[in-house]
């Protein structure tokens, strides 16, 4: 008999149980809508059901604290304290509402009591210590976990919370305190401790104070804080004094210049090139014996070449979207190429051989300006091996070659056998296949080049999708007026070839055709850019206001009044002029990609002005 009442009873348990979940979530739902005053009563109500309940009781006192009713929540965790007597979240949260009522004596006295009978345990020290940080009590929650640190077994733990809570207050000597404890303890947190330390050095006084506490702990033998200190100094860029701890680190760590080559990489990526260059000579003259020999010779060509295309770059107009090829004289070429060449014959057949050899046919191609002495190299590296990864580079500065010598059947072999050598190789595979689509355009084989732009689509994130999106929108667009998209494709392989006078002749016929909608716009902008890689401002800056006056019909307005405002700034050089034109693009064109670049360019011209 009292089996089947039970059974009887179980629908309408578990109908209640229903019932309750849904007032639960009505409330809960009132109170993300903003509405806490209806979620009061449903809370209260469910409280009311069944005290017991943890998850009535806390959402219960969220709503009394959002209704600022801390008597109230008060009255409700008092109650549940004498239920639940030795729960320390319970104290932690009657003196959050003490403190939130405005009564700080009364919450600390609250948190104070609940710690000194707690027999000793850190965790309640943690617990209580967090609920003071959480109401930005911050000097009483460092006392917290001081205590608690005192009594711990597991110091770092409370190390960490107090850094944390040192950096936010910015006391960084005491943050960098904490730090260098738990490295003294444990070297295996290096890594932890980078990471936090790092997220905070960057903010005024940090980086200096973090640098003079851990240079206190001149401990030869603990190398996380060498490695600490060495990153310290980079950070600085005191390059030389982070040189001498790496060479004191591979010393003691017995690496043959392991440590010195992995500190040149980084200031390599950092865009230090001198100081990374003179850390690769110094590897290659303390072990010459080393396993990284070929790859520090590498480095410091690498190193060299960087110095030189620097200085290279400085000398070009960057400005210009097109401009001509301006070979570089420099007695310092020679001495780069030698030393990749040493490389080359040193460690032959090897992949450092192969980048040294490719490197050369780059400075010989853009520096020297030297076609036929580029493609000996690029053939070098192509007839010596099918598996380099310098391979795909090679075949990239032979696709150029032959673009730029109007050889389109070459350029489309070279850039084929890209696709056929690394198909499974998304990033290099998708990089040939947006050229050789260019190519198959150029050759006026639009379909073609749609499939292959519609394969480097299907991954938005490549780095060529932009360029493959404003393809293929013009081959869309202007594929019902294939005689126009002809001279357009025809002028565009004549600006691949730096050919800019008789690109703009072409450009010329279309901008001068209003029926040719988009290609008018974008040949009116082209036309433009070829009169500036030519050097003829006057001509480009009529053809750029022309496009400006188009505005909303010419979707490349915005692009046309950001190039004026260049010209006007570096081929004129009058930087009022250029000021208003780019103040003129944040007006009319508020929403253009274009406004960033400009807000950079006016605070720049108006400290120079000024």
């Amino acid at each position: 008999m009292v089996i089947i009442l039970f059974i009887c009873s179980l629908p309408l348990f578990g109908q209640n149980n229903i019932n309750l979940m849904n007032k639960l979530s009505l409330a809960q739902s009132y109170e993300n809508s903003g509405e806490p005053g209806k979620a009061l009563k449903i809370y209260l109500e469910l409280y009311q059901l069944n005290p017991t309940n943890n998850i009535y009781f806390e959402s219960l006192n969220r709503i009394y604290l959002q209704l600022k009713n801390y008597a109230a929540s008060i009255d409700l965790i008092e109650k549940e304290i004498v239920r639940r007597p030795k729960d320390i979240n319970l104290y932690g949260l009657l003196g959050s509402s003490y403190y939130l009522m405005g009564n700080e004596e009364k919450a600390f006295n609250v948190w104070d009591e609940a710690l000194s009978g707690n027999d000793n345990n850190p965790f309640y020290y943690r617990v209580i210590a967090n609920y003071a940080f959480e109401r930005r009590a911050f000097e009483k929650a460092i006392d917290y976990f001081r205590q608690g640190q005192n009594i711990s077994s597991d110091k770092a733990i409370f190390s960490y919370d107090l850094a944390r809570l040192y950096s936010l207050t910015m006391q960084y000597q005491s943050a960098a305190e904490e730090y260098c404890s738990i490295l003294l303890s444990d070297q295996q947190q290096l890594s932890t401790v980078e990471s936090k330390v790092f997220a905070i050095v960057n903010k005024p006084e940090a980086l200096n104070a973090f640098i003079s506490v851990v240079k206190k702990y001149d401990n030869k033998d603990n190398f996380s804080l060498l490695y600490l200190l060495a990153r310290l100094y980079t950070e600085t860029k005191d390059y030389e004094r982070a040189f001498d701890i790496y060479k004191e680190l591979d010393k003691k760590k017995s690496q043959s210049g392991a440590e010195l080559y992995r500190y040149a990489t980084s200031l390599f990526r950092m865009g230090e090139y001198k100081i990374s260059k003179e850390v690769y000579e110094s590897i290659i003259e303390m072990y010459p014996q080393s396993q990284i020999i070929s790859s520090a010779k590498l480095g410091l060509a690498k190193s060299s070449e960087a110095i030189l295309m620097k200085n290279y770059s400085e000398q070009l107009p960057l400005w210009k979207p097109f401009f001509k090829i301006m070979p570089y004289e420099s007695d310092e070429i020679i001495g780069v190429i030698n030393a990749f060449e040493a490389v080359a014959y040193l460690y032959k057949n090897s992949e450092a051989a192969n980048e040294a050899l490719l490197r050369i046919g780059m400075i010989k191609l853009y520096l020297q300006n030297n076609r036929k002495e580029a493609a000996k190299y690029f053939y070098r590296i192509i007839n010596k091996t099918a598996v380099s990864t310098s391979i795909a580079d090679a075949y990239n500065g032979l696709g150029e070659i032959a673009l730029l010598e109007g050889n389109i059947i070459e350029a489309e072999k070279d850039y084929s056998q890209i696709i056929n050598l690394f198909e499974k190789n998304i990033r290099e595979s998708n990089d040939a296949k947006y050229k050789l689509a260019r190519v198959k355009f150029y050759e006026g084989h639009f379909k073609q080049a749609q499939e292959l732009l519609t394969d480097v689509l299907k991954n938005l994130k490549d780095d060529n999708a932009n360029n493959a999106l404003e393809l293929s929108i013009l081959l869309n667009t202007a594929k019902f007026d294939s005689s126009n998209l002809k001279i357009f494709a025809e002028a565009e392989f004549l600006t691949d070839q730096k050919k800019f006078s008789e690109a703009a002749k072409k450009y010329k016929l279309i901008a001068e055709n209003q029926r040719a909608f988009l290609l008018h716009s974008i040949a009116s902008l082209r036309l433009a850019e070829m009169q500036i890689a030519n050097d003829d401002y006057q001509q480009a800056m009529k053809m750029l206001e022309k496009v400006i006056e188009e505005r909303e019909k010419n979707i490349y307005a915005d692009k046309a009044l950001y190039l004026l405002a260049q010209l006007f700034h570096y081929g004129f050089n009058d930087k009022t002029k250029a000021i208003e034109k780019y103040e003129q693009l944040l007006v009319k064109f508020p929403s253009s990609i274009y406004t960033d670049k400009a807000r950079t360019e006016i605070k720049k011209l108006k400290e120079k002005v000024s």
